[in-house]
């Protein structure tokens, strides 16, 4: 979708018609409007030489485009939107008799104390595979097992 902008500063230039790179204090930055996002992803170019903006701005470009045309967003689901994501597919297996209402509920249970542990605003690409080691012992609260 080309920019709404006809007009642009002496220190805007357009990338591609959908996107544009413009000076804040000495260093080029880049905004992009990301239709099925309905954001702009926007982020510093870290040059302040105007070439070196261009070329960037277009690499950046492509790579949004190519992700974007892949299927993947630029911004991340927090955890929050992730488990009610996951808990609607969920419903749909007890629906088609797959798991019972128990099970659901122990599930929902289960991620809300995750949600607890982990943080609902998290964002799902910020996790790493470390982030849950030790779930366990925080969230339980056994007494010591005498030896």
């Amino acid at each position: 979708m080309p920019l709404k902008k006809t007009d642009y500063a002496d220190d805007e230039i357009p990338i591609y018609d959908e996107a544009v790179i413009h000076k804040r204090g000495d260093y080029w930055q880049m905004r992009m409007w990301l239709t099925k996002e309905r954001k702009y992803a926007r982020f510093s170019l870290k040059t302040r030489n105007k070439d070196t903006a261009i070329d960037k701005a277009k690499k950046y470009y492509h790579e949004l485009k190519a992700g974007e045309l892949a299927g993947k967003t630029y911004f991340s689901l927090t955890t929050k939107q992730g488990v009610e994501m996951y808990l609607q597919q969920r419903q749909k297996d007890v629906d088609a008799g797959i798991i019972v209402q128990g099970r659901f509920r122990t599930i929902n249970t289960h991620l809300q104390h995750w949600l607890k542990f982990i943080g609902k605003d998290t964002k799902l690409k910020e996790l790493a595979r470390t982030d849950c080691e030790n779930y366990f012992h925080v969230t339980c609260s056994l007494p010591a097992v005498p030896k």
